[in-house]
């Protein structure tokens, strides 16, 4: 407005004016488009920065389960490896008649406790790969036999096998984890008793049956719980809560569906899926 009094006060040529305010048009359009990008710019910047501070605090949110779930572990696997380390040197001062056999029986059970210990960490890395391969359950089932014989010897623990000359497509580290804390659990519980491992070529499917005191209808949906020992662990000093955690977890990652029923005083029974067909060389 001041211009445009300017240039009719002194008569001066409306073609100057209308250019000067065209230039000066386009430049505050220029600098409107400067400040768009700008704070654009800005903007994105700051949703970024917004994202990662979401991300960083689920991080470490993350880290402090991870923290709190491993100290939690290893403070029950600590206080649960101590039973049987300290019935070793009770063991041991007595002297009495098949103090070895019986020191053997203990030393296998700090073993699994800590191969327990390793597996678990093992299966918090996701990371870690598992690898599929036809193998015989024969090859997984009878060291396990032969591992815990001094076991089945003192608990008067009858074993049956039958149809473990099949091939399973799995991989058999893993397996043969899974099936020793189940086996590990039957002998806990059964005492003067059988177990049964049998494979079912028809439903792909591998059972360890026992005759022993069972698990109630209230504790059998929650055996697979992290920590959860039911009636059971609460009356055996050495039941832990991790061992049927880590075998669910295990059989997830191989894709191996694992079912119990059970029967109070009566018989368990644990029965873990087989793929039909897989061409899957790692999972």
């Amino acid at each position: 407005m001041l211009f445009l009094i300017t240039f009719y006060v002194y008569a001066l040529s409306m073609e100057a004016y209308l250019l000067t305010l065209a230039i000066g048009i386009f430049v505050f359009g220029v600098v409107l488009a400067l400040k768009y990008l700008s704070f654009h710019k800005e903007e994105t910047v700051k949703q970024a920065n917004e994202q990662l501070k979401d991300m960083l605090h689920e991080e470490k949110m993350a880290h402090r389960m991870y923290q709190k779930d491993i100290e939690n572990y290893f403070l029950t696997w600590i206080h649960q490896i101590k039973t049987p380390i300290t019935a070793s040197k009770l063991l041991l001062e007595r002297h009495e008649a098949g103090t070895v056999n019986r020191v053997r029986q203990e030393i296998t059970e700090i073993e699994n406790y800590t191969n327990l210990a390793l597996n678990y960490l093992k299966l918090l890395n996701h990371e870690t790969d598992m690898v599929a391969k036809s193998v015989t359950l024969e090859a997984v089932v009878k060291p396990l036999i032969k591992r815990y014989a001094l076991h089945f010897i003192e608990n008067q623990t009858r074993i049956h096998t039958d149809n473990l000359h099949q091939k399973v497509t799995t991989d058999a580290q893993w397996l043969r984890i899974m099936i020793e804390q189940i086996l590990n659990n039957a002998l806990k519980y059964t005492k003067s008793g059988d177990i049964w491992i049998a494979y079912d070529s028809d439903q792909k499917a591998l059972s360890i049956r026992d005759n022993g005191i069972g698990i109630s209808k209230a504790d059998l949906p929650k055996i697979f719980e992290k920590g959860y020992s039911g009636t059971n662990g609460r009356l055996n000093e050495k039941s832990s809560g991790i061992g049927l955690f880590v075998v669910k977890q295990i059989s997830k990652k191989l894709q191996h569906p694992i079912e119990v029923n059970s029967e109070q005083g009566v018989s368990t029974t644990f029965t873990i899926y087989f793929p039909v067909d897989s061409n899957l060389s790692k999972m």
